[in-house]
């Protein structure tokens, strides 16, 4: 069912031709442009290092593009906010964290880079900064960033948090799950929804469950039995659709910011028990932003990885995501307890996780069948 580390593996393929043909990393005119740019910029004192990358914007023609795997309601705010603080257009292209990657890649190959900047998912930043497509960022931004938030070449720019998500008109008050084991009970036979791609989740919690004390056995077992319990679907937002709907009365797992933005919008759906703290620990997934090493505006891409991890922070807090670093008014975490995710161990993954999830998935009807 899933296709994340093939294409990842397909997209390393393409750079490892780059980078071993012709005695070498494809050289162009970009390269030297880029470089200097950034070079530029990084060798002034911290505080100068946002005016001259402006100055240099300006002469770039104040033009940025932007691979991104933010959804349409929120890239489309992002980028008009960073316009109008800078003045510097956004040429959006939106596409899932893989498609974003695989874009990139093809682009390094061809030696003409596309982007100028990249925000996407933490596997596909990893993948991007392994094969040497990104600019190294020491500005003054970086100060408000966790250590854990920050990354060779690349930076966390928000998190999505996995929890359960149910519907309020099917799941009463005193029926929800308050562990992760819970999906596993009888009572919630035939009620859970599982996405076919979600082997992050699959491995954060199975690590989770070993390292507080359950046995590989019965981990394996919890596994099978919320699999009995479930159907299956593609994309977390068409599962919030399912859910709102009352098609499904509860998915093992969403991102928090999905179900808030529904219920915000009136739908009956939650992932908070009555009480407003959940007990059952969430994991945060970082995305990252990053810069193009080869990038053909690379003062604006500066400033947008800048500007992301700082006043773009607010605005992602206006759209009910959760930031990287602390921001006044955001109530994102509130009720939820987070535990560490395991960037290091699944950006290492050699497609390990995605072949037990989608094992322990075969089989599983999908929703509506």
């Amino acid at each position: 069912m899933s296709t994340r580390n093939t294409t990842l593996a397909v997209a390393v393929l393409l750079v490892a031709a780059v980078t071993t043909g012709c005695g070498g990393a494809v050289t162009t005119a970009s390269n030297a442009k880029a470089s200097g740019v950034y070079t530029q910029i990084a060798g002034l004192p911290k505080d100068q290092q946002r005016a001259k990358a402006q100055e240099l914007a300006k002469k770039e023609g104040s033009t940025l593009s932007l691979y991104t795997s933010m959804t349409a309601d929120i890239a489309t705010p992002v980028a008009d906010a960073f316009e109008k603080k800078y003045g510097i257009h956004v040429n959006v292209f939106r596409g899932n964290s893989e498609t974003v990657l695989q874009r990139a890649m093809q682009e390094a190959q061809a030696g003409k880079a596309g982007a100028d900047a990249v925000e996407t998912n933490f596997l596909e930043m990893t993948a991007l900064s392994d094969n040497k497509i990104l600019a190294d960022f020491n500005g003054s931004a970086l100060d408000k960033v966790e250590p854990t938030g920050k990354f060779k070449n690349w930076t966390a720019s928000r998190f999505n948090v996995f929890q359960p998500a149910w519907n309020t008109d099917l799941i009463k008050p005193g029926q929800e799950p308050h562990s992760w084991e819970d999906l596993a009970l009888p009572k919630y036979k035939g009620k859970v929804t599982l996405e076919v791609s979600d082997s992050d989740w699959f491995e954060n919690v199975t690590k989770y469950w070993l390292d507080h004390g359950k046995s590989q056995a019965e981990v394996d077992t919890l596994w099978k039995q919320i699999a009995a319990n479930a159907k299956v679907a593609k994309g977390h937002t068409t599962m919030m659709q399912f859910l709102t709907a009352g098609q499904t009365p509860m998915e093992a797992m969403n991102y928090t910011y999905i179900t808030d933005r529904a219920a915000e919008k009136g739908a009956p759906v939650t992932h908070l028990p009555k009480s407003g703290k959940s007990s059952i620990p969430a994991f945060g997934r970082p995305n990252g932003v990053g810069m193009i090493k080869d990038a053909q505006h690379p003062a604006a891409a500066w400033l947008f990885y800048d500007w992301l991890l700082t006043d773009g922070q607010k605005e992602l807090v206006k759209l009910g995501l959760t930031p990287s670093t602390k921001v006044p008014g955001d109530k994102s975490l509130t009720g939820i307890t987070l535990v560490p995710f395991d960037v290091k161990g699944l950006s290492k993954d050699d497609g390990s996780w995605d072949k037990k999830y989608d094992a322990l998935l075969r089989g599983v009807a999908s929703v509506g069948k």
